[in-house]
């Protein structure tokens, strides 16, 4: 597909010479289940786990729900309280799996928050529980980092042994090996931090493509926008995935800090990953890659029709 190599190569050569994008550290783009193109931009190893995939992990916490949810391990209705006890305030008692997924658990929650959160020595989940309950389950979106995180110690709880299930999960798809940091109680983090290749990112990208990554009926749900979302993507939200349905063709993004992020466009047969250095990452001046990957989309678009 020329016109999609060009765009592609196109985007790297952007990235090597504006400095709004000077972070970004790899390039990769698939088509058909073909890797076309794949441009280590900082010579960082394109089959080397990056520093962090950021928040991109929290579409890995939604593949492995995916899964404990087929297992019957838990029920999208099941709530906090009945998953996590009496540790839970009786105001956040009545959020769902399903509203912990699609970000409208109605917490206060947030960006920034869990940094403080990160630097306590232990107890992240009953800080995370603490925080107020300022709308109804399920009436509003809200972007919150405690809700992965506590979706994360749920499904510790109901595996015995959250790491070691969702290492079985991602090897499966190609994934084996990602690093993926414990919480003080050794809950993975659902918020963020895990790491994986470049490579693996496309992996990761390509099973949720082809449906390998996570049972049909669990995609359908995970890739429907249940709200309209909001800040800081501005789109709709599904289960721990973005989801843009308002243009040809809906095209899904897992997205993260410092310019990480997995594009995939199921009915183009597209899927990108560009991860970003946190390193050369400036705040008020560097900009997502996400931000300028609509040509791609474009050129796989006209390549198919």
């Amino acid at each position: 597909m020329p016109e999609l190599l060009d765009a592609a190569a196109a985007l790297a050569q952007r990235c090597r010479t504006e400095a709004a994008l000077a972070h970004t550290s790899s390039l990769l783009v698939a088509h058909r289940g073909v890797e076309l193109a794949a441009y280590d931009l900082h010579a960082d190893g394109l089959d080397t786990p990056v520093p962090t995939i950021a928040s991109v992990t929290k579409s890995l916490l939604s593949t492995v729900t995916g899964w404990a949810w087929h297992d019957g391990l838990v029920r999208l209705d099941d709530t906090l309280g009945a998953l996590l006890g009496d540790r839970v305030p009786p105001a956040r008692r009545g959020a769902t799996v399903h509203q912990l997924l699609s970000m409208t658990s109605g917490a206060a929650g947030g960006m920034l928050e869990i940094d403080e959160i990160m630097e306590l020595p232990r107890g992240w989940v009953d800080e995370l529980l603490r925080f107020p309950q300022t709308d109804p389950p399920g009436t509003v979106f809200r972007y919150d980092n405690g809700a992965p995180h506590l979706l994360a110690a749920a499904l510790h709880q109901v595996t015995g042994d959250l790491p070691g299930y969702a290492g079985r999960v991602l090897a499966r798809i190609g994934c084996a090996g990602a690093d993926w940091p414990v919480d003080p109680e050794g809950v993975p983090y659902g918020f963020g931090d895990a790491r994986l290749s470049p490579r693996a990112l496309l992996r990761f990208g390509e099973a949720w493509r082809t449906g390998a990554a996570v049972p049909p009926a669990y995609r359908e749900l995970a890739w429907t926008a249940h709200s309209p979302g909001g800040p800081p993507l501005d789109r709709g939200y599904g289960y721990l995935w973005w989801v843009a349905a308002d243009r040809p063709e809906t095209v899904h993004v897992a997205a993260g800090w410092a310019g990480q992020c997995v594009l995939v466009a199921p009915a183009l047969e597209l899927t990108v990953v560009a991860t970003g250095s946190p390193d050369r990452w400036r705040e008020g001046f560097s900009r997502s890659v996400l931000e300028e990957l609509e040509p791609l989309v474009v050129a796989a678009r006209r390549g198919a029709s």
